[in-house]
């Protein structure tokens, strides 16, 4: 039923349909099943649909909610008997249910078309605040192309924060100031095109990445976006270059960023679940960074690092009413604490819990912000 799916698409599916055992652990460890229509479901038997489909095309109602409103957490990963990655299956599903005719819906469909609107507008207002132009690079002529040693991968929903991304990148000038920022539609990793149900386009635009990033000769290409990473992590490219991700960079060069002027704020911690349960295991960098910030004191929230709650993105888009109220519990826990700032590190979850604010009566703010201010970056 998936012969047109590409190679890697087809790999993974067969992989999961052939090691998958139906015991239904990774649902039951699903933090998100109790606010679906899987709640009252017995864990096998979702297992045995997403197993039906694989196998022989067949489309039930658990198997399609299970994959619809998957959050891409990975939470369920160390529940895996068979140490499979249910969740990156599940989004490859999505490529199959759309081969088979089944009706999209509207957040995925819309996923792809909205990433193209926002970069339109995103690109030219991130090129205004640079003095110097040729920082941002967002197309590949390898004729016009220089060497550069470290390049800040902004990624897809990093350009929409564009004023994190700037403060972003004035700290990274003063570790290294010939820094430059690849960023934009056509640089995407493959994540809007994954989260769109569109596994063959994602696998190859993730190749044309790497290409494009090959032609800069980098030493180092440092992650604005926590599901990049974990996207690099999961493909593990052969390069010449190194990547990080950027709280985890900062933290490694905090000797070279001083002064740095008090903010007295209490901030409770969003960590977004690709940097905490991701492909590698995470340092606690963006703690470390709070806690060099003269004033700051760290309130945390009742799950936090690797038990952090999602932040709901992929389910809202996949099923709408559960992903709202997911995102609900996670936001009544940050308003819980008391603290001033709801602080993250994930352009994602900016855009996810950001809008939110004004509900929660508390500010939410990038860690990288609120560095950059303590640094005296306008």
């Amino acid at each position: 039923m998936i012969q047109d799916l590409n190679s890697k698409a087809k790999e993974l599916i067969n992989q999961f349909s052939n090691e998958c055992i139906a015991c239904g652990q990774c649902v039951e460890a699903c933090p998100i099943v109790g606010d679906t229509e899987l709640k009252d479901a017995v864990p096998e038997a979702v297992m045995e649909e997403i197993r039906g489909l694989h196998q022989n095309g067949k489309i039930g109602s658990l198997a399609r909610t299970r994959i619809y409103s998957c959050l891409f957490c990975n939470t369920c990963m160390p529940s895996c008997p068979q140490g499979l990655n249910p969740g990156l299956t599940f989004g490859t599903s999505k490529g199959l249910l759309q081969e088979l005719g089944d009706p999209q819906p509207k957040g995925v469909a819309g996923i792809m078309p909205l990433g193209v609107a926002l970069l339109e507008a995103a690109v030219p207002a991130f090129r205004k605040r640079l003095e110097n132009q040729d920082q941002l690079i967002t197309e590949f002529d390898n004729e016009k192309l220089k060497t550069v040693k470290t390049v800040l991968y902004a990624s897809c929903f990093g350009m929409v924060e564009g004023s994190a991304l700037y403060k972003t990148l004035k700290i990274l000038e003063r570790i290294d100031p010939s820094v430059c920022v690849v960023a934009g539609y056509e640089n995407c990793c493959g994540e809007f095109q994954f989260m769109g149900g569109k596994p063959d386009d994602a696998y190859q635009q993730f190749d044309k990445l790497i290409e494009n990033l090959n032609s800069l000769k980098p030493e180092r290409v440092v992650m604005f976006c926590p599901t990049c990473k974990m996207t690099f992590d999961h493909h593990q490219p052969n390069t010449d270059w190194s990547w990080t991700f950027i709280t985890d960079f900062i933290a490694e060069h905090l000797e070279k960023l001083r002064p740095l002027q008090e903010i007295n704020k209490s901030i409770t911690v969003h960590d977004p679940c690709h940097f905490v349960r991701g492909v590698k295991l995470a340092m606690d960098s963006p703690r470390k960074i709070l806690n060099t910030i003269p004033g700051v004191e760290i309130i945390e929230m009742g799950n936090k690092g690797d038990e952090t709650l999602c932040c709901g993105a992929y389910a809202i888009m996949g099923t709408g009413k559960p992903g709202y109220e997911f995102r609900k519990r996670r936001l009544d826990q940050a308003k819980g604490t008391g603290a001033d700032i709801l602080s993250l590190y994930c352009p994602g979850c900016h855009m996810t819990l950001g809008p939110e604010s004004p509900k929660i009566e508390l500010q939410v703010e990038s860690i990288l912000s609120l560095l950059g201010k303590s640094l005296g970056v306008e």
